[in-house]
């Protein structure tokens, strides 16, 4: 009973604290040079690179482009306040019961019904929401075929939003049936689609431009995009603001804060989309098919991204350029024939259904690739010990001439070579695809590096190089044993490989509380600056070459930076052109 009481007096207080909601009247401010504007705002939640909200975002700084203008203008010392509600529903209510120097701001569609009950800015962005719908269920090409996709199925909206307006207005419209799952925001609408198989809703234009770039979970219905007057900011209808807000709203400095905030948040490509789509008095057929060049930018940019990380062969190369080609080209007609005289849309859709088929065959080329490459590295593994294991057992058992024992060396060097390199990429397959598990456990760090040393002796005798070792005693670190012995032998081979004759190779060991850091120090070439910039990505050769010819094919540091980091570490290096290069790997003791 207490505790009820306890709520019931705090739900009270909020509602009291918020019927007292006001700012200094504009009046009073010119008055006395100096007050205070509240803004009361409820978050969209539609997350981006800096952290704010896209829409909250553009509100927040026009809002503080607002009061600084103002404060230079007329010489006034204006502090703004900014009041997060609980309720998108509490932002419309606190600015009705408010007073003079009091805004709301949360993504809010100027409609005439809203305008009974306070005053609206001049609108900084359009107002267009157009449907998304889950990826299962598919791109209508006729309004038939959208009733058919909608009818029975969920929407999801906010309630006291003209997103929900626009739900119930089309469940009339098409007569069809289907029920409103409401939820708090609009990031909310975008993840709850995603999600929800067979679930469909409204979003405005400016979340959905941002969302196409990493969610492919939802995809955009071409019927029924809804356009309104604008978004713009609220204050109360009895507030003596509206000069200052004209003042501001209808200025050169408006037009040039509001581009540039924009931009800043969306991007210049999708800013250029929203001001075209806001000079038409509709969403005609040109609107339509920038909004859908900008969805096919954003399938390309991600075609090219994966391409990039997954390319290992100039086939592959081959067939993204020949992809891209043939989308550009596509895309090209599709523009060229709508200016001549096209309003249909099948053609459209027709181009979107062939990228994303064309997307699926990449993705089986990518995969049947990698299958190949590991089994051919697989079956190439049985030969070449057998041809390995028999020049052992010849140079064991069998007398030789000079000529013999000259040549049955060279098949020893080569084949250990070959089987080296196999290991390489069966290695960097095995971690990317979840098939090398990790154990890590305390290892005595000192036993593991003589190991490698020792393995790595004769090719250091070979070349005359001296590997000096400086390690704390006892010391012990948190690792896998293959990965941290794989780590350590791509190091020093790799020191070795690229040092001259008679130089010398460090290795040392440094504890900084609970990290420690293994360096490996060779007097080789170092680092350019164009080497810096893939010295860690797969088969990349650097500008230095093997003082003896040694073979790379351009694995091993990369091998170093994923075993690395799969076990919590990280990998780092110091390096001067022409002075050497230093490798640090820090782990945890």
């Amino acid at each position: 009973m207490f505790q009820r009481i306890i709520i019931l007096f705090l739900t009270v207080f909020s509602i009291g604290i918020e019927a007292l909601a006001n700012g200094d009247s504009w009046a009073k401010i010119r008055r006395e040079k100096r007050g205070v504007v509240e803004f009361y705002w409820y978050p969209n939640n539609i997350v981006i690179d800096n952290s704010l909200d896209i829409i909250d975002g553009v509100e927040h700084d026009l809002a503080s482009a607002f009061i600084d203008y103002l404060n230079k203008k007329h010489g006034l010392s204006i502090e703004m306040r900014w009041i997060e509600t609980n309720s998108f529903s509490n932002v419309l209510q606190t600015i009705t019961d408010g007073n003079d120097g009091t805004f709301g701001s949360s993504s809010i569609s100027i409609t005439d019904e809203r305008k009974k009950f306070f005053n609206f800015t001049p609108p900084y962005l359009a107002d267009v929401a157009i449907m998304i719908t889950n990826s299962n269920l598919p791109i209508a090409l006729t309004e038939e075929e959208l009733k058919k996709i909608l009818d029975g199925n969920t929407a999801i909206s906010i309630t006291n939003t003209t997103l929900a307006e626009s739900l119930r207005r089309l469940k009339s419209d098409l007569n069809i049936d289907f029920e409103i799952e409401f939820v708090r925001n609009s990031g909310n609408i975008i993840d709850r689609i995603g999600e929800q198989s067979n679930s469909f809703g409204y979003i405005d234009i400016a979340n959905f431009l941002v969302a196409i770039e990493s969610n492919t979970l939802v995809r955009r219905q071409f019927y029924f995009p809804v356009k309104l007057e604008g978004l713009a900011m609220i204050y109360p209808l009895k507030s003596d603001w509206l000069e200052p807000v004209e003042e501001y709203f209808n200025s050169d400095q408006f037009q040039s804060d509001k581009r540039s905030i924009i931009e800043k948040y969306l991007g210049a490509n999708a800013t250029d989309i929203i001001e075209r789509i806001s000079k038409s008095a509709e969403i005609g057929p040109l609107e339509e098919i920038v909004i859908s060049n900008r969805e096919k930018e954003s399938q390309y940019e991600q075609l090219l991204e994966a391409a990039e990380r997954d390319q290992k062969s100039e086939r592959l190369t081959i067939i993204l350029i020949s992809i891209i080609i043939v989308a550009l080209v596509i895309l090209f007609l599709i523009i060229a024939l709508y200016r001549i005289k096209s309003q249909n849309t099948d053609r459209l859709l027709e181009q979107q259904r062939l990228v994303e088929e064309t997307n699926n065959q990449l993705r089986a080329l990518n995969e049947e690739k990698n299958n190949l490459i590991q089994v051919l590295a697989h079956d190439l593994r049985s030969p070449l010990s057998n041809i390995l294991n028999g020049a052992q057992i010849i140079e064991t058992n069998e007398k030789l001439s000079d000529q013999g024992n000259t040549l049955l060396g060279f098949i020893l060097q080569s084949s250990d070579k070959m089987r080296s390199l196999i290991d390489k990429i069966l290695d960097v397959d095995a971690i990317e695809t979840g098939k090398h598990n990790i154990k890590l456990e305390k290892l005595e760090l000192e036993g593991v590096v003589d190991q490698v040393v020792k393995d790595n002796k004769s090719k250091a005798l070979d070349k005359s190089i001296t590997v000096a070792k400086n390690l704390e005693n006892g010391l012990y670190v948190n690792a896998d044993k293959i990965y941290i012995a794989q780590i350590l032998d791509n190091l020093i081979s790799n020191a070795i490989k690229y040092s001259k004759e008679n130089s010398t190779i460090k290795i040392s060991t440094n504890t900084k509380g609970s990290l420690t850091r293994i360096s490996v120090s060779d007097q080789g070439p170092g680092l350019t600056e164009e080497d810096k910039k893939k010295v860690f990505q797969k088969y990349q050769r650097l500008s230095a070459k093997p003082t003896q010819g040694e073979e790379s094919i351009g694995l091993g540091l990369s091998i170093v930076k994923l075993f690395t980091e799969r076990m919590g570490g990280k990998v780092s290096y110091d390096s001067q052109l022409g002075a050497g290069t230093t490798f640090h790997i820090d782990l945890q003791t």
